[in-house]
């Protein structure tokens, strides 16, 4: 398979490479999908269980937010010109993690001069060099780095000359090359002003690219749906991450709260933190985290999307700024009847005395319409599918905990748009700190 995409890529059919390699993907998650039918017999599961396990790698395959703050303080201790990009990029844009990223895009500015400094230090963070993918337009170079733990980096080099003509012409398609080939121009002061900015995640501020240059990248983009989540971001960011720019993170399914046919919204803390391996199981037995990550529900149903007010947003805002950021672990599997399994978190009076404030200040909104008499903080890992599904999760989860994790941010989400289909209206934070890496 590598050879076959070296050759492709070498031809500059780059989209035929990535057709071949869904393509297969699509044909493993089929036989996948076979044997997890298989697997939910009670005789047979547990058997079936270790070769799913070891069939199914793609689950491995992500880009944790620690690996990419060690990435990229290690380039900043290097006094590299670096800028974060792709959904990385556009997460630190918006101020916060909004979905499971496979991978690190990562511009280096001089790319040619500093790709063998660039090299040295991945090698040193274990990384290896694979072979390259092959470039774009606005990418004419790309090396691949990997390291044991299925992290996948891609070092990008920039096409200024492409970027220079696109900003020249604004009102019509700029005049491009048709294949990756050709050198590339030194940027300007102003071309750099345009095309690079800063985010922050997790109170670290980080060099991305710019808005403008993130929306350039992703015109006539055709409907995977991390395209359709980006554009989303975008908008949301382009916005100024307010209420009244509708809907900014679509998902493939509610996440983890009761269906309900009126339009409504939610406050809940996100979670990224779940081992690979467990988010495998879960999206294998009926619960895709893949857009819509785990969490813990604040409130639902909470207001109407309409009386989501400015007035509304100052108290939120004040609320979460006076709740601390604060850590606490998954560590323990519970259910609910039969019809719920769920992880149950440490400092559950912490979520509850959230939850307690939104009541205070909106008398209004009553935890799910008042069907229970309190409220029990939990992280949800399946209510849909049968009960035999719900039973694999139930039986491997426990290995994969204690689960760390730290409430930082609340999302508000609706499901205006599409019933049972929940979309980022507005990020809050709990607390408030940012802090720079140098360079």
């Amino acid at each position: 398979m590598d050879q076959l995409r070296s050759i492709l890529t070498k031809l500059h059919l780059i989209g035929v490479a990535r057709f071949i390699d869904r393509s297969v993907r699509r044909v493993a998650y089929s036989s996948i999908s076979v044997l997890r039918s298989l697997a939910r017999l009670p005789l047979v599961g547990r058997g079936l269980d270790p070769l799913l396990t070891r069939i199914d790698r793609s689950g491995r395959l992500s880009f944790e937010l620690g690996e990419l703050l060690r990435v990229s303080r290690a380039m900043s201790d290097q006094n590299l010109d670096y800028w974060v990009a792709g959904g990385w990029g556009l997460d630190a844009l918006i101020g916060s993690q909004t979905r499971r990223h496979g991978d690190l895009d990562v511009v280096v500015d001089r790319f040619h001069e500093n790709l063998p400094r660039v090299g040295e230090l991945l090698t040193g963070l274990g990384y290896r060099r694979k072979k390259p993918l092959g470039g774009t337009v606005w990418f004419p170079d790309a090396e691949v780095y990997e390291d044991g733990a299925g992290h996948h980096i891609e070092v990008l080099n920039i096409n200024w000359a492409a970027l220079a003509r696109a900003w020249a012409a604004p009102k019509e398609p700029p005049h491009l090359p048709t294949s990756p080939a050709g050198a590339t121009s030194e940027r300007t002061p102003q071309l750099l002003e345009k095309c690079t900015s800063r985010g922050t995640l997790e109170s670290v501020s980080l060099p991305v690219l710019s808005l403008a240059a993130q929306q350039l990248f992703h015109v006539g983009y055709a409907g995977r749906e991390e395209d359709s989540h980006a554009h989303e971001i975008m908008r949301l960011v382009s916005e100024g991450n307010s209420p009244s720019s509708g809907a900014a993170s679509q998902g493939a399914q509610q996440p983890g709260v009761n269906r309900t046919r009126n339009p409504t919204t939610l406050l809940l803390v996100p979670i990224f933190t779940f081992p690979p391996d467990l988010t495998r199981l879960c999206r294998l037995h009926r619960n895709d985290l893949d857009l819509i990550p785990p969490h813990v529900t604040l409130a639902f149903p909470f207001l109407p999307l309409a009386m989501i007010t400015d007035e509304v947003v100052h108290q939120l805002t004040a609320l979460f700024n006076e709740t601390p950021p604060f850590d606490f672990e998954l560590g323990r599997v519970k259910w609910f009847a039969t019809e719920v399994v769920y992880l149950e978190p440490t400092k559950s009076d912490a979520f509850r005395s959230i939850t307690e404030a939104i009541q205070d200040a909106f008398p209004e909104f009553h935890p799910y319409e008042g069907a229970f008499e309190s409220v029990i903080p939990h992280v949800t890992l399946s209510e849909h599918g049968s009960l035999a599904e719900r039973r694999v999760l139930g039986r491997h989860a426990p290995q994969y905990l204690p689960i760390s994790s730290r409430a930082s941010r609340t999302w508000l989400m609706s499901n205006e748009r599409v019933p049972d289909r929940w979309s980022i209206v507005k990020i809050f934070d709990l607390g408030s700190s940012t802090q720079s890496l140098p360079g």
